[in-house]
C-alpha cells in the first residue's frame, strides 16, 4: 500500500505494514518549478532510539527522523534501487534528523523536487540520468488456459464502487486544494481493506489492486523492472506468501527495519517463484530491454546545524 499516516504523504513504520514500493510517487498536480526549495532547513543528529518517520505535512512541513539519507534520495529520485547506480554505502546507515519548511502555498506535488533540491544544497548530490540494457522480467500468466491461482480473485463490485467513491472525493478535494481524504488502514494483522496493499517479510497482500499495482512490489522483491504481459485489465485481490529469503528486499522496507527484529519466518514457505505460480497463477520469465537509471556522480555527508 502506499503509506499514508497523519500527513498527507508519510512513511511511518508499523510492523508488517509497509509502502508498496521502495517510494511514495509524488501526488498529481500541475508542473513544479525545479528549482522550487525549502526555505529553512535544519539537519542534526538523530535522537537516540527514535523512530523512523518520514512527513510530508500540510501547511508546507517536511520532517524525517532517525530515517537513513538513502531512504531520502529514493523518495527524492522518485526511483527504486535497480535504477539507481553508484549510491554509497554511507547512505543506507547514516540517519539524521532533518526538519524543513516549504514556501507559502507550495503544493504538495513540489515535495519531492524541494527534497531533491535539499539533497542538491546540503549533501552536494549531483546525478546524471543514462539508458542502460539490463535483464528484465515479463509478468505472464502462468498457465496455458489462462486460469489463475486461488489467491488472485476479481474484486467485488462493492469494493469497486468504495474505490470509485474515494477516487472522486480525492478529485474534489484536490480541486478545493485540500489534502486528499484517509482511508482506512484496518488490521494490521488482518487482510488489506478495500483499495490497500499491504508488504511485509514474506508477504504482499492487496484488495482492489491491477496488475499495475501489484508490479513495482514485485519489481522490488526481485530486484528488476518487471513488464505486465499478462493481459489482465481490471481490479484484483490477492494475497502471495513465501519465504522471505527467496526475494531481495525493497529498499524502503529494509531500510525502516534495519533496526527491528524480524518476525519469525515459516520454514514450510515456498520461494517467492514458486508461491507467485502456485499462489496467483503468474510466473516471472527473463527477458533483457532497456532501463533509465540515474547515476550517482556525487553524495557528500551534510554538515550539521
Amino acid at each position: 500500500m502506499q503509506v499514508r499516516g497523519v500527513a498527507v504523504l508519510a512513511i511511518v513504520f508499523v510492523p508488517v505494514m509497509a509502502a508498496a514500493q521502495q517510494f511514495l510517487a509524488a501526488p498529481p498536480g500541475a508542473p513544479v518549478d525545479p528549482n522550487v526549495r525549502f526555505e529553512v532547513v535544519s539537519i542534526k543528529p538523530p535522537a537516540p532510539d527514535s523512530q523512523i518517520r518520514v512527513m510530508f505535512m500540510p501547511g508546507g512541513q517536511f520532517e524525517s527522523n532517525g530515517a537513513p539519507v538513502g531512504l531520502l534520495l529514493r523518495q527524492a529520485l522518485q526511483k527504486p534501487d535497480y535504477q539507481i547506480v553508484g549510491l554509497p554505502g554511507w547512505a543506507d546507515t547514516e540517519r539524521y534528523t532533518i526538519r524543513a519548511k516549504a514556501p507559502e502555498a507550495a503544493p504538495m506535488q513540489a515535495m519531492s523536487v524541494m527534497l531533491l533540491n535539499l539533497l542538491k544544497d546540503r549533501f552536494q548530490l549531483a546525478t546524471h540520468l543514462e539508458t542502460r540494457e539490463q535483464p528484465i522480467f515479463h509478468l505472464v500468466i502462468a498457465r496455458t488456459d489462462g486460469r489463475l491461482g486461488p489467491d488472485l480473485k476479481a474484486t467485488s463490485a462493492e469494493c469497486q464502487a468504495i474505490i470509485k467513491e474515494r477516487i472522486e472525493a480525492a478529485k474534489a478535494a484536490a480541486g478545493r486544494g485540500g489534502p486528499p481524504p484517509l482511508p482506512p488502514l484496518g488490521d494490521p494483522n488482518g487482510p488489506p481493506p478495500c483499495g490497500m496493499q499491504r508488504v511485509g517479510p514474506g508477504l504482499s497482500a492487496g484488495s482492489g489492486r491491477t496488475m499495475a499495482d501489484l508490479i513495482p512490489n514485485l519489481a522490488d522483491l526481485v530486484g528488476r523492472p518487471v513488464i505486465d504481459r499478462t493481459g489482465l485489465a481490471g481490479m484484483y485481490d490477492f494475497t502471495l506468501k513465501f519465504a522471505p529469503e527467496s526475494a531481495g528486499s525493497a529498499g524502503i522496507f529494509r531500510l525502516l527495519t534495519s533496526n527491528t527484529t524480524p518476525p519469525p519466518a515459516d520454514p514450510n514457505a515456498p520461494s517467492l517463484v514458486a508461491a507467485l505460480q502456485e499462489q496467483l497463477g503468474l510466473k516471472l520469465e527473463n527477458a533483457r530491454g532497456p532501463v533509465e537509471v540515474v547515476v550517482i556522480d556525487k553524495f557528500e555527508k551534510p554538515t550539521l546545524d
